[in-house]
């Protein structure tokens, strides 16, 4: 009898296992990403499209970009911030992973706003995923259709944006936040000159002029949680909401949702939950605005090659590089301080000076300069040559040995430097290599400049263009920024002399690379505007 009780135990304890097991592994199962694609329905074209999907804690997700794809939209990736960019005819809208704030830029106003959704973004296998129920809703303010989707049909359906709505403001939305409340009105245009009356009776007022209200649809409103009682007033200029709140609200705020035409009544208490979330999103685009101020183009320096005790080559009727140099610098400052307002210009040298090599360099970064251009001459060992034009050169090692001859020729000038030799003895083969792969955080906004500046040479300029090359010159190696060193022509050429001597081919060459600072400037924000900026390849 012992026995056979103790084998019936067993069996039980096998059995309980057995079910824990089960448990454990349906859990699993409902957590693992599901393989049946969502299908998009699109009304608009009545056709339909396939949207791969992931399923977590219940939530389906789907790809961002098969429903971008789906709609018509370009987009753009960035695996290293782990973003991705729908491309909308009017504004680009980024979403980033396990993330609830959107990006959404203004093409025409170019202003950057936070909007917030309510579940963050998923990324698996580097592609984003957006929980479909809860966004859906949300996608006539973010990509301008209607969305519906029902939870276990995986079907979304996607139409038109629904037409101009016949009120201004035909609803609000209650959010019972701890110890206060968020109220959302919705308003259809953009309006101004909106007014609110906190009393202390506990009567909040808020006016809102030139607007229609849907008065029926919006006392029927049921309050909830502070809100005890809602009353709103058609008048022939205005509409005016009341609402009747609890003793415990202590301050009220009206702001507008820069995401939408929205007005947001922040009703506080004594512990303001609200006011912590409006006070996240705030300073999230805060700190995104001072992120791009800091990375704006807002400083150039100049660099005229040579100077003082150091004339540069000479050409064959005596013309000095370091004259040359200097000359198409000023023009060139004056230029962009006379139409670029909001850039400074910083000179290394603005007269006949001697100045060090890695001094230039330091006078930059002092500087915070956003961008580095070094104007030279070029010359040949032998003077009287047919050698003519002009070169766009990065900091990298020379490919050719014309490269390194010039590199070396330019580099000769540290000799006039006193202690010079403690000064660059680390500079060897093997150290400029790894000193160049330190500039590689700036080499995408060198090489996008050098090309620009190339094309717009080569557009104005008489002497022809020998393209973008790279050499080691050393002027380059201290500046922690975007630079280029131009080698505007050969006075080793008689005639190239002749025509660089000319104080109008001056003007020319600071025109031509004005044109290209504008260029660089407007492509180069337009991308810190999107939000990848040029600081890595």
């Amino acid at each position: 009898m012992k026995r056979r009780a103790g084998e019936n135990g067993g069996r039980r304890l096998a059995q309980q296992l057995a079910q824990s097991l089960c448990i454990l592994l349906l859990t699993a199962s409902s957590l693992l990403a599901q393989t049946i694609p969502i299908k998009i329905i699109l009304d608009t074209q009545s056709t339909s499209a396939a949207m791969r999907s992931v399923r977590q804690s219940g939530i389906d997700y789907g790809a961002l970009a098969d429903l971008a794809k789906a709609l018509g939209f370009a987009t753009k990736e960035n695996l290293q911030a782990r973003s991705l960019s729908v491309q909308l005819p009017a504004r680009h809208i980024t979403f980033f992973a396990q993330n609830t704030f959107v990006i959404l830029n203004d093409k025409t106003t170019q202003k950057a706003t936070t909007f917030q959704i309510p579940s963050p973004l998923l990324s698996r296998d580097s592609t984003l995923y957006f929980p479909v129920a809860a966004c859906a809703p949300l996608f006539d303010r973010l990509l301008g259709v209607s969305g519906a989707f029902v939870k276990g049909t995986l079907v979304l359906t996607v139409g038109k944006k629904p037409a101009a709505a016949a009120f201004d403001i035909p609803l609000l939305t209650l959010e019972p936040k701890a110890n206060g409340m968020l109220i959302r009105i919705a308003v259809a245009k953009p309006i101004t000159g909106y007014e609110s009356l906190l009393q202390k009776d506990g009567w909040l007022y808020v006016t809102i002029p030139k607007a229609k209200a849907d008065v029926a649809a919006l006392n029927k409103i049921r309050p909830v949680g502070a809100v005890k009682k809602i009353v709103a007033i058609q008048s022939a200029t205005s509409v005016q909401l009341t609402f009747k709140l609890d003793g415990a609200i202590t301050s009220s705020e009206v702001i507008k949702d820069e995401a939408s035409n929205d007005l947001l009544v922040m009703l506080r208490g004594l512990s303001d939950e609200t006011l912590a979330e409006y006070e996240r999103r705030k300073r999230a685009t805060e700190q995104l605005s001072r992120e791009r101020k800091k990375h704006l183009l807002d400083v150039v320096v100049l660099d005229a090659g040579h100077g003082g005790k150091d004339p540069g080559t000479i050409g064959v009727t005596g013309t000095k590089e370091k004259t040359i140099a200097l000359s198409v610098v000023l023009k060139l400052g004056k230029l962009i301080e006379k139409n670029l307002k909001d850039v400074n210009v910083v000179y290394t040298r603005d007269d006949d000076t001697f100045v060090e090599l890695y001094r230039r360099g330091q006078i930059a970064n002092e500087a915070d300069g956003k961008l580095f251009i070094s104007i030279h001459c070029n010359s040949t060992p032998r003077k009287g040559t047919a050698q003519r034009g002009f070169e766009v050169y990065l900091l990298r090692p020379g490919r050719t040995d014309e490269a390194i001859e010039i590199a070396e020729r330019e580099n000769s000038v540290i000799e006039l430097e006193e202690s010079f030799e403690q000064r660059y003895k680390k500079l060897t083969d093997e150290n400029f290599i790894l000193v160049t792969m330190a500039q590689t955080a700036h080499m995408r906004g060198s090489e996008m400049f050098a090309e620009i500046a190339a094309k717009e040479m080569d557009k104005h300029l008489i002497t022809p263009s020998k393209g973008v090359r790279q050499a080691g010159f050393y002027v380059l190696v201290g500046s922690a920024m975007p630079n280029v060193l131009i080698e505007t022509g050969y006075l080793s050429n008689r005639e190239e002399e002749k025509y660089l001597k000319l104080d109008s081919t001056h003007q020319k060459y600071a025109e031509a690379i004005f044109n290209a600072i504008k260029r660089y400037k407007m492509e180069y924000e337009k991308l810190l505007l999107e939000g990848e900026g040029l600081g890595k390849n």
